[in-house]
């Protein structure tokens, strides 16, 4: 337009951080590409286009997410009022895309950005200038959720949440007119699928005299029986699907005896508004149905939406059997991994054994069209896409609901990639439930329950028809461990896993068990048998698979590795409780093998994402895929604890267990019992269970809370144990002493460590004493040095050591949960008492004095003790301090960690990192220097920059390299650290959070700076 300044957008994206000559920038063309193909609706968009239609001209990607889109300024209206309406207009339509994405107008000398939304409020832009610091990082900052202005955006899951919310409403005000829960779910169904197609246009007002005759709109079509049975009609004749079936097959009299008020809901779907009452209509913030663009809306969404929607209405199967609703972002990366460089992808047959409402086959539906257009160069077309849908999918479950919203959701995802969906009639469906040509199966037979877990898909009624049909499977399988109700259940899914694996390897197979009568171990030994062989696997499952210490449990984690090939593992145990997948209270992973077994001295690429704040916040996480460790399988078998200590730890870590496992202590349940002495958990009352006698307790001092003391207990400050019975009284009436386990002197271990350890971590008591569940009791008595026993105990309990050990051992404190469980405690390793010197013997009665005594500066003085008898040296306390301080079991979600290191941290940082070097670069006559590079940049980075370089040399650091290498690469990749060389110096980008910063992790970057870049200063 005449007046505006010509804009290239490549050349001004770069000024804010954008690469856009990376991957990671999609640029939208008038004609649709495979690589766009996640942005159809962008670049082909099928709703009746208006003069003042707006899209974007490109987005910009982090870790293949959508983040910024971008349009160039010169494309909008040039009265400021239409540009308004135009921004909002789009805003909108890309906040029902579901992502969390923000929205920039690129001006000549200007970045105009918001958060998309869906809400009605005024656009707040915040603009950024070329050339400042905050332009020059703003997309580094952007992917890290640490634009503090924008933060006010939607979350990722806000339009879900949403959504159901809405869903949700209608299906409960249907449910209360009495009609059936499978008739509510198909009529909700209907109507959403009739509001795709319309907002698709795929149907237009053209089609309303073949659809309802006697409406005067399609607004109408479900205004009441006569309009809804037509439209119904209409949806089964011309899709001839298995299209949501309902009572009497949907007759004329089915839709006449609903009752009036039905339609109203139906309505308000159609036409955009929520029903409230039985007549009125009304609008409801901060989204009603009329905000939701369903040519915009991904039928992914839909289907995390329906699935939902299923698990809460079908609450008898879905507790029962873990239905946890899978995140469209995780089901992506699933598909993503499984798919990359798979040989001739675009006809690979894929099978979700546990598909739910298919969110994982619409996004391998999407995958294989894009796999053949790439192959064949040609788009599919309806033929094509019916090839894949019917020759390449198959989905099993045991919930009929579920079935059928996955049967729908799989016919939109057909109608929303097909490049020509009109005329509607082409488009009718062969019926995926039943017949020839089904490929999704209920697999719960009529003799089984109605309700609750089945074996379904494992039984033995599926036959072998499926045996090594597939090149993929992948699905999230049910996690939760069956109840004592369904022992024979467990034990035929111990069967199953048990016989699969003496297949494989007969003597694993003798003595297989499935770990806690878990149901998801035995999907992935069945899915080795319908997985082609060196075919692909890849599931979301619990990370308990890992950590867990017990004797069956690394039986079966020893099966898995030796039998199925485990190329990869992302371990988001460290994630749980977050947005990442919200509600999520289990430490789940996504697991990636081959169907085949290992080779020799095969190795697990295993990366640990971090808890970060920020980016969790908005359900994103952080893959560091240089972070990535090559596991040696052999080593996690004679190592099994190996998993948990570098998920929470680093190869520091793992040098300091082994030091401690090489000491010579004993685990301490073994040593208590070999001394012949007593130890338990304390009395449960549990008032609703059984009861049994506990007057013997009566005569022993009542302890029933961590609150009343720090370090020692006075029996003088407690009531006598006032009942009669409790549920577990834990006493010993098999032996001549029934109050064995209460006797003193003892060490009280406190279940819940509390934060700092300053506040007691046990107790020690000299007297007998009643103690409740709260503590887990260790009895001296009858030792000949009883009160040094339990004084050495209470120190031990209390030393960093046994914590840090605990973390890195245990398979719940800092995974699952943060109480103390008695086997972690009981696990640890003690030096035996015997071993102790009398000046041992001496400091333990002085150290146990001071902290009874409550001085806290006995701590560093207990942790150098129990160091010097482990044969630890400062290094490794020093480790020990940093990983407890950034992974303390009782800060889960990472603050500590996540926080921006201070400069006193900082410095500390350079200076020490400075020092490791200087042996080695004396050697080549030279002194390091390590200093922040352009310190005003880099502390509104979310990486500080360093550059290290021969102490008083003039190194020159090219902007650009900044600029157009190190944030971009760090941004792709989701490096936590970059190491770029110049010459005669190094330019190193580290995250800005304290977990990196730590002086334990000077040594990591010092170690890869001597072991891969030395030789740039060896000129």
């Amino acid at each position: 337009m005449p007046g505006r300044a010509k804009i290239n957008l490549q050349a001004e994206l770069l000024n804010y951080g954008v690469n856009t000559r990376g991957a990671g920038v999609r640029w939208f063309g008038k004609v649709a590409t495979p690589d766009a193909l996640d942005y159809l609706d962008l670049v082909e968009p099928r709703e009746p286009q208006g003069p003042d239609k707006l899209l974007p001209d490109g987005v910009a990607e982090n870790q293949g997410r959508p983040l910024l889109f971008f349009i160039n300024a010169n494309r909008l209206a040039q009265p400021v009022h239409e540009q308004e309406a135009q921004l909002k207009k789009l805003r909108r339509d890309l906040a029902c895309r579901g992502d969390r994405a923000y929205l920039a107008v690129v001006r000549a000398g200007s970045l105009d950005v918001t958060p998309v939304s869906l809400t009605e409020r005024t656009l707040e832009w915040s603009q950024y200038q070329p050339g400042s610091n905050q332009a020059l990082t703003f997309f580094s900052r952007l992917a890290l959720g640490r634009c503090e202005p924008l933060d006010e955006g939607d979350q990722r899951d806000f339009l879900f949440q949403e959504m159901f919310l809405l869903v949700d409403r209608t299906a409960t005000r249907l449910s209360q007119l009495h009609l059936k829960r499978a008739d509510v779910l198909s009529l909700i169904g209907r109507a959403l699928f009739f509001r795709f197609l319309r907002d698709r246009a795929v149907i237009d007002e053209e089609h309303r005299h073949k659809i309802v005759p006697g409406a005067k709109s399609l607004l109408e079509c479900f205004d009441n029986a006569d309009n809804a049975w037509a439209t119904s009609q209409w949806l089964d004749k011309t899709f001839n699907g298995d299209f949501l079936p309902l009572t009497e097959d949907g007759s004329r009299k089915f839709f006449e005896n609903i009752g009036s008020r039905v339609f109203h809901h139906l309505g308000g779907i159609a036409r955009g508004r929520e029903p409230v009452g039985d007549d009125g209509f009304q609008l409801r913030l901060p989204i009603h149905w009329g905000d939701l663009n369903f040519a915009h809306i991904p039928v992914g969404l839909l289907s995390q939406v329906y699935e939902r929607l299923s698990w809460k209405w079908d609450p008898a199967n879905s507790g029962s059997t873990s239905v946890h609703y899978t995140p469209r972002h995780i089901a992506a990366t699933l598909v993503g991994e499984v798919f990359d460089n798979l040989p001739n992808a675009h006809k690979a047959r894929v099978l979700d054994p546990a598909c739910g409402a298919s969110v994982f086959l619409v996004l391998t539906l999407h995958r294989l069209y894009r796999e053949r257009w790439e192959a064949t160069g040609i788009r599919p077309d309806t033929k094509a896409i019916r090839e894949i849908l019917e020759q390449q999918l198959v989905g099993f479950d045991i919930s009929d609901a579920a079935l059928k919203l996955s049967a729908l959701s799989l016919y939109l995802t057909a109608i929303e990639l097909d490049p020509e969906p009109v005329p509607p009639e082409k488009l009718a469906f062969k019926k995926l439930l039943s017949g020839r040509h089904a490929i999704l199966f209920n697999w719960r037979r009529e003799e089984d329950k109605a309700e609750g877990p089945v074996i379904g898909s494992l039984g033995l009624h599926t036959g072998n028809r499926f045996d090594g049909c597939f090149d993929i499977v992948l699905s999230n399988p049910p996690w939760t461990s069956l109840e004592k109700k369904d022992k024979k259940l467990a034990k035929e899914l111990e069967n199953v896993s048990r016989a699969i694996v003496a297949k494989k390897d007969a003597a694993l197979g003798e003595k297989y068990e499935n770990p806690d009568s878990v149901p998801d171990l035995p999907f992935l030994w069945k899915a080795t048998e319908w997985c082609k062989p060196d075919g692909r696997i890849a599931m979301a499952l619990p990370a308990r698979t890992l950590f867990k210490q017990r004797d069956n449990s690394r039986l079966a984690r020893k099966a898995i590795f030796r039998l199925i090939e485990v190329t990869g593992i992302i371990n988001c145990s460290n994630l749980r409780k977050t947005n990442v997948w919200p509600d999520m209270d289990q430490p789940f992973m996504l697991l990636f093998a081959r169907n085949r077994k290992p080779k020799a001295n095969h190795r697990i690429h295993f990366i640990s994402p971090h808890t970060d704040q920020p980016l969790n916040r908005g359900g994103e996480m952080r893959i560091d895929i240089k972070s990535a460790l090559p596991i040696e399988v052999e080593a996690t078998i004679s190592e099994p604890w190996l998993w948990k200590a570098l998920a929470v730890g680093t190869s520091l870590d793992t040098d300091v267990v082994r030091k401690i496992k090489a000491s010579g202590g004993q685990p301490l349940q073994e040593y208590w019992k070999s001394l012949g002495l007593a130890c338990s958990n304390g009395y449960q009352i549990k008032p609703k269970q059984k009861q049994r006698d506990a007057r013997p307790l009566k005569e022993l001092p009542d302890l029933n809370s961590t609150d009343l003391f720090r370090f020692l207990v006075d029996t003088r400050r407690l009531k006598k144990f006032p009942h009669d019975k409790v549920c577990w009284p834990r006493l010993r009436n098999r032996g001549p002493d029934k109050l064995r386990v209460y006797r003193g002197p003892l060490a009280l271990v406190k279940a819940s460590l509390g934060n700092e350890r300053e506040g007691g971590v046990a107790l020690l008591s000299l007297d007998d004493i009643a103690y409740n569940e709260s503590f887990y009791g260790y009895s001296a008595a009858g030792h000949s040095d009883a009160e040094l026993l339990a004084r050495y105990l209470q120190l031990f309990a209390h030393s960093g050591l046994m914590l840090h050990y605990t973390l890195l051992t245990s398979a719940e404190i800092g995974a699952e949960r943060p109480k103390f469980q008695k086997l972690d405690f009981d696990d640890c390793l003690v030096m035996p008492i015997e071993k102790l010197t009398a000046s041992d013997r001496l400091e333990i009665h002085k150290f146990s004095h001071r902290l009874i005594n409550e001085d806290t500066s006995v701590f560093k003085d207990i942790d150098a003790f129990f160091a010097r008898l482990y044969g630890l040296d400062e290094l490794d306390l020093e480790v020990i301090r940093d990983t407890l301080e950034v992974r303390n079991p009782n800060d889960e979600l990472g603050i500590r960690a996540s926080k921006v290191p201070t400069k006193p941290e900082r410095d500390r940082f350079l200076r020490r990192v400075e020092f490791i070097l200087r042996p080695f670069f004396k050697i080549l006559g030279k002194q390091p220097e390590l200093e922040l590079w352009r310190p005003s940049v880099a502390m509104d980075s979310p990486f500080l920059i360093m550059l290290l370089r021969d102490r008083g040399a003039k190194v020159e650091v090219p902007e650009k390299l900044f600029r157009e290498a190190v944030l971009p690469l760090a941004n792709e990749t989701g490096a936590t650290r970059i190491i770029q060389e110049l010459d005669d110096a190094l330019l190193i980008g580290m995250l800005n959070q304290y977990r990196y910063w730590t002086p334990s992790r000077t040594r990591l970057l010092a170690s890869a700076i001597l072991r891969e870049h030395l030789k740039v200063f060896e000129g």
